[in-house]
């Protein structure tokens, strides 16, 4: 039988303690639902962004495949050389071109999970510096 507390005493340490274990299990609860949102997200961002890619490549290697085949065969029978060799350079131009766009957009992203990362080092500014 628990026997009450008379009134002065300090309640028992093992409250405190068990309110701060519930307040951060439920603040780690909250930031993580916050990095399953950021991820869903980013996720989200990727396979759109991907899709708009590949769609936006394949209309354009089409064009420059359909353009190339009328130049070659608009030149047969005088320049046939110089229109293989200026398809596959504009093939060339166009694959740099596409790996140097991909690898500044990948440059210019957010990090993934910035947001609960920011929030994290806020929670933990708040418990170095007080209430």
């Amino acid at each position: 039988m628990i026997t009450p507390q008379p009134e002065g005493e300090p309640e028992a340490p093992e409250a405190p303690v068990r309110g701060l274990a519930a307040a951060s299990i439920q603040a780690l609860r909250t930031r993580l639902d916050l990095a399953a949102v950021e991820l869903e997200i980013h996720v989200l961002l990727l396979l759109r962004m991907l899709a708009w890619i590949v769609g936006a490549v394949a209309c354009l290697l089409l064009a420059l495949a359909f353009g190339a085949t009328a130049l070659i065969v608009a030149l047969w029978n005088t320049h046939r050389m110089l229109g293989l060799l200026g398809g596959s350079a504009a093939f060339i131009l166009l694959g740099a071109l596409l790996i140097w766009l991909g690898l500044r957009s990948v440059r210019n992203r957010p990090g993934l999970l910035s947001g609960s990362l920011e929030q994290l080092a806020e929670d933990q500014s708040r418990v170095s510096n007080g209430p």
